[in-house]
């Protein structure tokens, strides 16, 4: 209650009465802001500098353990270690920072608080006090906090904050432990986590300071293309066609560049799911990236299946008329949508030099009418040799025993078998001379 009047008034007199007391006292405690304001008065009070230590350090250390400091109060702390010397009070900082009922599972943004503290303890008092207690917060974001994110936002823009206030050279390891954090926890990760997550990995590529971030970002391609098929149908639409968009569309990007087969199947997987969450997502490419990136999902991720395997809900591609019988959709009915926007898809090579028919023959999983689809609309491309392996689409199919779309190709052009034995025997003769 004295602390309480002392807070609200200022009062100077009483604050004198109550200081005897505080010293008397083995152990006090204290609220965020009677703490906060018992510091800023007790600076300005005449007594001497030893008298002032003792007591600076039983009002921190008094923190009671149910609550943490606010920005104020870490800011008030710091002015005492600028005018106290840090020597003489780093015991009480480090028992209020190593109290661990106050950091129990905790959010990152907890951690993110204290990590902020030590960095601008560092830059006001010009030496390395503070690092120590960064490297704590860091430890303890692994150890303590609690997976779980309520406003990832938030967290994504105080990490940028950051970055545009201190030294690059302490925030490393503050951006990989925050990196690590949001990989740690991607099993419970929510949409929009997910979005801010993506959100995040854009803007630190762009500050160009933390280099290429090579394995966050295989991460998180693994991370999303085993989240997205938990994501709702209606959520995952929402974002493709509204303003979230072009942050879906980063994520998609990242997928295509750093993820595996495993993760553009699941994500192919995911896209056929529906004929308006397909809709949406190849017109949302379109709006956002453009064809290179729309050729990109067709060769990795949409060739290699059809709208009638099992990951698909065939009655959502089912055409419904009144009065009339249902039609069924055809099993490259996908590949026909991704035509009518990109006509001129199939005729375009990627950054290895490979067409779609090439990606399409080589599938283990492709459908006879999805590689016909593709063929259909550009012939000439199955006398075209596929870069990678140097076979041709028909020599593709047949490695993997699609007999009926071996044969097809191969009709389009029989010359092919003859070009193709002399290659073989070329080879062979290399190899046997040498």
């Amino acid at each position: 209650e004295v602390c309480k009047k002392i807070v609200e008034t200022r009062d100077y007199d009483l604050f004198d009465r109550l200081l005897p007391v505080v010293e008397a006292k083995e152990k006090s405690k204290f609220d965020v802001k009677s703490c906060q304001i018992l510091l800023q008065m007790l600076m300005k009070s005449r007594k001497n500098t030893a008298s002032r230590v003792a007591l600076v350090s039983k009002i921190i250390t008094g923190l009671s353990s149910s609550v943490e400091p606010d920005e104020l109060l870490y800011d008030t702390i710091i002015d005492a270690v600028e005018k106290l010397g840090h020597d003489k009070l780093s015991d009480a900082i480090e028992v209020l920072l190593n109290d661990v009922v106050r950091k129990r599972t905790k959010d990152i943004g907890f951690f993110l608080k204290r990590m902020e503290f030590a960095l601008k303890l560092n830059k006001r008092i010009k030496g390395e006090a503070g690092l120590n207690y960064l490297e704590l917060a860091i430890n303890d974001l692994s150890r303590y906090a609690c997976t779980y994110l309520a406003n990832s936002d938030a967290v994504v823009s105080k990490i940028m904050n950051m970055i545009a206030t201190y030294d690059d050279k302490d925030l490393t390891d503050v951006v990989e432990a925050c990196l690590n954090f949001f990989h740690s926890g991607a099993a419970q990760q929510s949409l929009q986590t997910m979005m801010d997550r993506t959100h995040l990995l854009k803007e630190l590529l762009a500050t160009n300071k933390f280099g290429p971030l090579q394995s966050s970002l295989l991460e998180f391609a693994a991370d999303f293309a085993q989240r997205v098929n938990s994501f709702s149908r209606s959520d995952s639409e929402a974002k493709l066609k509204g303003e979230g968009k072009d942050i879906f569309i980063q994520a998609t990007t990242f997928i295509i560049e750093y993820g595996t087969q495993t993760e553009w199947d699941r994500f192919g997987k995911w896209s056929i799911k529906s004929v308006n969450l397909f809709s949406a997502f190849i017109g949302a490419i379109m709006d956002v990236s453009g064809p290179a990136l729309l050729r990109d999902v067709l060769n990795r991720c949409l060739l290699q299946y059809s709208i009638t395997s099992p990951q698909a809900s065939v009655s959502s591609w089912t055409v419904r008329k009144p009065g009339e019988p249902k039609i069924l959709p055809t099993p490259s009915l996908h590949v026909q949508k991704v035509l009518e926007v990109y006509p001129n898809v199939v005729e375009t090579v990627d950054k290895d030099k490979r067409l779609p028919l090439h990606y399409a023959a080589a599938s283990a999983t492709a459908s006879f009418e999805v590689i016909m689809e593709v063929f259909n609309v550009c012939e000439g491309a199955a006398s075209i040799r596929d870069p990678m392996t140097g076979l041709f689409p028909f020599q593709l199919a047949a490695s993997n025993d699609n007999v009926e779309s071996s044969f097809s190709l191969l009709l389009a052009n029989p010359n092919l078998v003859s070009s193709g034995i002399k290659v073989s025997e070329r080879k062979r003769k290399r190899s046997s001379s040498a």
